[in-house]
């Protein structure tokens, strides 16, 4: 009777172990995962190595700043937990305490240390960092930034993700090579690159500001717009950025996708090597700023989704002047400065990217300058091969565009156009003004808010004047993302955080 009872308490032992099992199975919530594809893959993942957005896109979801710019513009602490200006130049910062990075470590000033001695190493980043002259710890928590000079745009410089926080072990394990092997405090950890063209991660469980609700992203490279198209209306691809005007409309047909057609603060333009024939002509710079009918590039490439601006700074960005002379499409001015330039049978190639908006805006442009006399060739270039050779300077014209990823006038006119800032820094159309050089620093130490706006106004007249580069359009930026999808904050700089992503089942 004993052994009965015995064998009746473990049977019953064993169903309940299995009912429990059963239950726990399921009750097991399926995997959320969420496929993001761009048209370009990242030329790398270290935040500091290069200033693009699709490799931005990605470390973002690796790496924290020590701020964060908020929704509304505003600057608030995020690996800081407070921030204190002793004077002027010396800012006093303590960390968040128990930050851990993907490998376990503990965040430490040590980590902030190296982390800036590095940006300041790397063109990239160091043209956020100008403005630093040390960086010291003052105990275990905190660290003191000491400055050449005050600095107006210093918080939105830490709060971009040039100047994301490393881990100073693991860089140095693996030899300052981190390109294809990011890691850092962010919301998601890095599981693999596939060469650029599938880049995995999944949910940090211990992220300090919590869980993100997504277990895996997929970035996907996917450069065909068409093929980017259909993939988002298969749902092969939840979230498909980089959408062109035309497929817009077609995203905005379909009930199970939704658009996001917003401005950015971005603006394109034709960018012009000063020092090659004939851009080395001020006169016939400006030539081109009557040749080329804008207002049908938008009409015709982007449906209307853009405005024709007069100045390489955004309208939505800090700065701006809006008493710039407005464009006009003239092409018989355009021939008589083409004359007044002295420059006879100009010709010159003109660079650009895969992507068929730009191509299309390329072959109107060309046709436009065909009818004052000019001879544009378009070359079309793969990404990576576009950003190497516009760095160092190989071209004559290219087609791109700028993003002020601090939203501030300082981000765009400082790299973009000062002689300080030639090269891969940003200034690839290789333009060299004193005054202009004296305007744009004196604004980046210049605390007041207005005479800031002034200073930035004397530069912009200066630059309408001077013509370095072609100013275009600014367009919206097209999102197209499958309804399951929720919780998808859009970024005006374009470097979108997908922390907040939920997935409805």
């Amino acid at each position: 009777m004993k052994k009965v009872l015995a064998l009746f308490v473990i049977l019953t032992a064993v169903f309940f172990v299995s009912c429990g099992k059963k239950q726990e199975q399921g009750t097991e919530s399926k995997e959320k995962v969420v496929v993001v594809s761009q048209g370009a893959k990242p030329k790398s993942l270290d935040p500091y190595m290069y200033n693009e957005i699709p490799g931005l896109a990605v470390t973002r979801q690796f790496y924290d700043s020590l701020f964060k710019k908020e929704d509304d513009g505003s600057i608030t602490p995020l690996l800081a937990e407070s921030y204190e200006y002793k004077t002027a130049t010396e800012l006093w910062i303590t960390l968040r305490q128990g930050v851990r990075f993907h490998n376990g470590d503990i965040l430490t000033v040590d980590d902030v240390l190296f982390s800036f001695q590095r940006m300041q190493d790397t063109p990239a980043s160091a043209i956020m960092v100008s403005d630093i002259d040390k960086v010291e710890a003052i105990d275990d928590r905190s660290f003191k930034i000491i400055l050449k000079q005050s600095s107006a745009p210093l918080l939105f410089s830490l709060s971009h993700p040039l100047t994301s926080i490393l881990n100073k072990k693991y860089v140095e394990e693996h030899q300052g090579n981190i390109s294809t092997e990011p890691m850092g405090t962010g919301p998601y950890k890095f599981i693999s690159w596939g060469d650029g063209e599938k880049i995995e991660m999944i949910a940090f469980d211990d992220y300090f500001r919590g869980r993100a609700k997504v277990d895996r992203v997929i970035f996907r490279e996917i450069t065909e717009d068409s093929s980017r198209l259909a993939a988002l209306e298969t749902g092969e691809i939840d979230i498909a950025y980089d959408m062109t005007a035309i497929d817009s409309g077609m995203i905005e047909a379909k009930e199970n996708l939704t658009l996001i057609s917003k401005p950015t603060t971005a603006v394109e333009y034709i960018c012009l090597n000063n020092q090659k024939v004939p851009f080395n002509n001020k006169v016939f710079r400006k030539a081109l700023d009557y040749a080329i009918d804008r207002q049908s590039i938008i009409d015709s490439v982007y449906l209307g989704r853009a405005k024709v601006t007069n100045s390489i700074v955004n309208p939505n960005v800090f700065g701006f002047y809006d008493g710039l002379r407005q464009f006009s499409f003239d092409p018989e001015k355009a021939k008589a400065l083409i004359a007044e330039s002295g420059v006879t049978n100009p010709s010159f190639t003109l660079s650009i990217n895969e992507g068929s908006d730009r191509q299309q805006a390329a072959q109107i442009i060309q046709a436009n300058l065909r009818d004052v006399g000019i001879d544009m060739k378009i070359q079309i270039l793969e990404w990576g091969t576009y950003l190497q050779s516009t760095a160092e300077g190989k071209f004559e014209a290219f087609l791109g565009g700028w993003m002020s990823g601090t939203s501030d006038a300082d981000i765009v006119l400082f790299p973009l156009l000062d002689t300080k800032s030639f090269g891969s820094a940003g200034n690839r159309a290789r333009y060299s003004n004193p005054a202009f050089d004296k305007l744009v620093e004196a604004a980046r130490s210049e605390l007041d808010i207005e005479k800031r706006k002034e200073l930035y106004k004397e530069a912009q007249l200066i630059l309408q004047e001077d013509t370095p580069m072609t100013i275009l359009y600014a367009k919206n930026k097209n999102i197209g993302l499958n309804t399951r999808i929720k919780g998808f904050i859009y970024d005006p700089t374009n470097i979108h955080s997908l922390y907040t992503l939920e997935v409805e089942e």
